[in-house]
């Protein structure tokens, strides 16, 4: 397994079940709604600026696979499973408590996309950590994609669907009172990579800076 360490981007390397080939998936913030404008130094953010995040997916044919979040949340500290967390996405869907997420595209190509408000999770805590289970889906399933509107999400899958997992994760942001300064990252470090029953995990430390919310 290669990780691939960039400051303002989140890259982990996978290899397909049975050695089909090889992947890589990208975790990416970027400063505008078109996607054209990645960050690439600090960032200043306002109260409840929109922050817009892309997870891609690269080595695979377009053709027949698509990329799905399945889940993503924020935690102030670096590790996932921490107890004190935010949910951004839920089974393939905005979380239905929090109206600043939207889901811009999740199953229908290579690319998802999602945007949220930047936001702090209590007075003393000037981190934010985002992370991203995603998973691989053939097109011709028919099933890559959830009406979020129906109501009626996708809870599992039939077994019969190829399904090669993959978890990324970035941070951290950074929230400065006031905004008055810009803070820069004089290194990116992974904290930790591992992969476990077809599943990977990488939580990379790269970024940037300045961040709030509600």
């Amino acid at each position: 397994m290669n990780v691939e360490i960039n400051p303002l981007e989140s890259i982990v390397h996978k290899t397909l079940p049975a050695g089909e080939g090889r992947y890589r998936v990208r975790m990416i913030p970027y400063q505008d709604d078109e996607f054209t404008r990645p960050f690439t130094g600090a960032v200043d953010a306002e109260l409840d600026q929109e922050m817009h995040v892309e997870v891609r997916v690269e080595g695979v044919d377009s053709r027949q696979f698509a990329l799905v979040m399945d889940t993503c949340w924020a935690t102030p500290l670096n590790d996932p499973d921490y107890s004190l967390r935010w949910d951004l996405i839920i089974n393939e869907c905005p979380n239905p408590n929090d109206d600043t997420v939207e889901l811009l595209q999740n199953g229908v190509s290579t690319s998802s996309r999602f945007s949220f408000r930047m936001f702090i999770f209590t007075a003393n805590s000037t981190k934010l950590y985002l992370h991203c289970a995603v998973h691989l889906c053939l097109l011709s399933s028919n099933r890559c994609s959830t009406d979020c509107d129906s109501g009626h999400q996708r809870r599992e899958r039939r077994s019969l669907d190829f399904h090669d997992s993959a978890s990324i994760s970035m941070g951290p942001l950074m929230w400065s009172e006031g905004n008055t300064d810009k803070w820069v990252p004089d290194q990116v470090k992974v904290s930790e990579a591992s992969c476990l029953c077809g599943s990977l995990m990488v939580f990379l430390v790269p970024l940037m800076s300045v961040l709030t919310h509600f």
